[in-house]
């Protein structure tokens, strides 16, 4: 059947305050590099995220990432880090075992900064599997829980969909969890199908905190993660750069330049638009990444605009941070007349409209001249992007094939 927001429910678009925002950064970008990442450089990414704002991070899943939290941990007690920051560490439940014996060596005070999020929790649900482990991480030191459900968004949501959704939160609920992850693990829902979830979650478990992990493999990552919070959400997560499994996740930076337009605020937590920029390009270096060129925000260019009359903003009277650049798309008549104005040539030349397009004639040719240049550089420079990302990627052939050599080895 289908769900329908409920009766008296009313969305909030500005003036608002969030109780947080997660990061996802090194997890999900990590996941996504076609290449391993070694942990100095994932640790620099990381101080970089810390000193944005950034209060809570989620530092990984993977095999090494406990040794990564350790030495995070090891950095905030010594007072390098912020001492309200916290990482938190998506244990999922089909691989917990080798992860659990690696945090059962960590020094107890430090399990008590270490927030578990359980993935999968609906794994060996007939065994208890997710009660059983609260316990065990307890009996460590931890004290904060979280749950990530893994959602399937394809069909949408209808009740049937919503109550196994809320079977999982009861669950997690009886289990003290404060703070509720609802995964669109796919990126296939669509923000009005988010806003009947969110509302219908919020009005029923008002005394949960909920975020959405927005992926954004239909372009609608961003606009998702807004629905979230405008129909009730107090939670956001992102990424700097976008950074994200497949297509990604809501980019920081593009989050913080909406909230502030709209006044939403995170409770205590103030951006820094700089930091936000040099993180997301710091981010491209530690994951070999392309870096993007007109991503909103933090692109390489993208405040780069065409010069003269063709720039509509300017037009329109818009003041912002503009470096100006020029191309034959903008070199109009009236574009060379408004340049050699500024530059206080005689008035008699500037009238003089032979002048004016012989002036134009030699700029364009220049430009093709440059164009010729750089096509080949880029060419070139293509190819060799194209190899880097086809080349030399592990999988589990690799495996296959050490472990036949392995096999080879132990035989003789």
């Amino acid at each position: 059947m289908e769900m329908k927001i409920p009766a008296g429910h009313k969305p909030r678009f500005d003036n608002f305050e969030l109780s947080g925002f997660i990061d996802e950064t090194l997890r999900e970008g990590a996941e996504r590099c076609l290449f391993a990442v070694e942990q100095e450089k994932k640790l620099e990414l990381l101080e970089k995220i810390i000193h944005t704002g950034v209060k809570e991070i989620i530092v990984g899943s993977g095999p090494e990432d406990p040794d990564l939290i350790l030495k995070a941990l090891h950095r905030k007690f010594e007072g390098k880090y912020p001492s309200d920051t916290k990482f938190i560490f998506i244990l999922l439940l089909n691989s917990w075992e080798p992860i659990y014996h690696q945090f059962a060596k960590f020094p107890r005070e430090y399990m008590k900064e270490v927030v578990i999020s359980f993935g999968m929790v609906e794994y060996q649900q007939e065994r208890n599997l997710l009660e059983s482990l609260v316990e065990k991480f307890q009996k460590l030191g931890v004290e904060t829980f979280r749950a990530s459900l893994l959602n399937n968004f394809s069909d949408g949501v209808d009740e049937s969909k919503y109550q196994q959704i809320t079977e999982q939160i009861e669950r997690c609920k009886n289990l003290g969890f404060k703070t509720i992850r609802v995964n669109d693990s796919l990126g296939l829902i669509y923000p009005e199908t988010m806003a009947v979830l969110a509302s219908n979650l919020v009005h029923d478990y008002p005394e949960l905190n909920f975020c959405l992990h927005a992926h954004d493999d239909r372009g609608l990552g961003l606009q998702n993660a807004l629905t979230s919070i405008y129909h009730g959400f107090n939670m956001i997560e992102g990424a700097v750069a976008g950074y994200g499994n497949r297509s990604g996740l809501p980019a920081l930076e593009v989050l913080d330049l909406i909230f502030r337009e709209k006044n939403i605020r995170i409770a205590g937590t103030t951006f820094d638009e700089e930091k936000l920029t040099e993180a997301a390009s710091l981010a491209d270096e530690t994951f070999m990444t392309v870096p993007a060129v007109y991503r909103p925000v933090s692109g390489l260019v993208v405040k780069k605009e065409n010069l003269g009359v063709l720039n509509i903003p300017d037009y329109l009277g818009v003041e912002r941070k503009t470096d100006y650049f020029l191309n034959n798309v903008g070199l109009h008549h009236n574009t060379v007349v408004k340049a050699l104005e500024v530059a206080n040539v005689d008035q008699n030349y500037i009238s003089d409209e032979e002048f004016v397009e012989c002036i134009r004639e030699e700029v364009k040719e220049s430009m093709f001249e440059i164009y010729d240049k750089k096509r080949k550089h880029y060419d070139k420079i293509l190819k060799e992007i194209k190899d880097f990302y086809s080349t030399d990627i592990m999988s589990s052939v690799d495996i296959q094939e050490c472990a036949k050599k392995k096999l080879v080895q132990h035989t003789n």
